[in-house]
């Protein structure tokens, strides 16, 4: 069995002149580094433009993930037996203490993406225990801890969970400056927010368009979380009078049939916008608002409802296979029409 040299051309070329290796080695030696190389470029050219995910590493990170919910569940149960309030703190900071473990020693980063939200959901309860829900001493809190999280741990999609807390931090400084602006214009807000979320995403993206390094991870997980703020803002604002209040804080959009045909056009769009920025990301994040669009629209076709969750299932289901399966195809058109910016990444090359 041939062992692959850890040795470039030149070192090789060196050992041979110094009488180390004989030259049939070095040309073992060659020949094994030029296999190494080819394999390499065709792993790049393969999978150097594509969404790498690199938070999954292997099951155990699932297997650990899956435990750590749970745990996070019974924590999240103890604290409210327990009476709340600050208690949610040590809750919080048990969740550091693990990240700090799975996240920058372990390099196990799907655990610590569960631990990230649950250290999100416990700081903020606390903060909104103490200083109020809607109060802005209670975002600037949850916002600077998700900067210190971060600071500990650096990983990528710690960034979207700050734009989340900087998101809670707008909606606070809007109630408290502009009491009754917020309730009329939620969706507005949800779309500015997203649009500059998803701004920065490009941003990071123009940095690597080979998608290797932090920036497209970072990139990533703003994308994924603009999204669903753009078309969920979109949706409060176009369709302001039906709209509800879960849990007194989370806005719920009641839609009929040509409100869905609104929503599906701008889940088109955003489409449209990840085949050309070369995200994928972006429609997953908003396959919720598709699927409810879809039911909306199969609602009056008089199948019943299990005959609209199945139609509406499988026709979904197929255009993401379909737009899978042809998506640098499209990309390749699609590219031919855009402008020549630096925003959109080179078309997928088979080599």
């Amino acid at each position: 069995m041939t062992k692959t040299s850890h040795m470039n051309a030149a070192q090789i070329q060196q050992a041979l002149e110094a009488g180390i290796i004989s030259a049939s080695q070095a040309k073992s030696m060659h020949d094994a580094l030029e296999q190494t190389s080819d394999r390499l470029n065709w792993d790049t050219a393969h999978i150097g433009d594509e969404e790498n995910l690199r938070f999954l590493r292997r099951f155990s990170d699932i297997f650990l993930a899956i435990g750590l919910s749970i745990l996070g569940l019974g924590a999240a149960g103890l604290v409210n037996l327990l009476g709340g309030g600050i208690v949610n703190w040590f809750a919080a900071g048990a969740c550091l203490i693990f990240a700090l473990y799975f996240g920058r020693r372990k390099r196990a980063h799907l655990p610590t993406l569960v631990l990230a939200l649950a250290f999100l959901i416990f700081v903020q309860a606390g903060a909104s225990a103490l200083f109020g829900g809607s109060g802005t001493i209670a975002a600037l809190l949850t916002l600077a801890a998700m900067g210190l999280f971060y600071y500990f741990i650096r990983l990528p999609f710690c960034i979207a969970l700050i734009a989340l807390a900087s998101l809670y931090l707008v909606f606070a400084l809007i109630r408290y400056s502009l009491p009754g602006a917020l309730p009329v214009h939620t969706g507005v807000v949800l779309m500015v927010c997203g649009t500059i979320i998803f701004v920065i995403a490009l941003i990071y993206d123009s940095k690597d368009f080979q998608r290797k390094t932090r920036f497209s991870d970072n990139a990533f997980w703003l994308h994924f979380l603009a999204a669903p703020m753009i078309i969920h803002g979109f949706a409060i604002g176009a369709i302001r009078n039906k709209v509800d209040i879960a849990f007194g804080f989370v806005p719920i959009v009641d839609i009929d049939r040509s409100d869905a045909i609104l929503v599906l056009i701008l889940v088109g769009i955003i489409a449209l916008i990840g085949l050309a920025i070369n995200r994928r990301g972006m429609i997953v994040s908003s396959l919720g608002y598709a699927a409810f669009s879809l039911i909306y629209l199969m609602g009056g076709t008089g199948l019943g409802f299990s005959g609209v969750l199945v139609a509406s299932l499988i026709l979904l289901g197929a255009s993401i296979v379909l737009l899978g399966v042809v998506w640098h195809r499209l990309r390749d058109i699609l590219l031919t029409i855009l402008p020549k910016w630096k925003i959109f990444p080179p078309a997928f090359k088979e080599d």
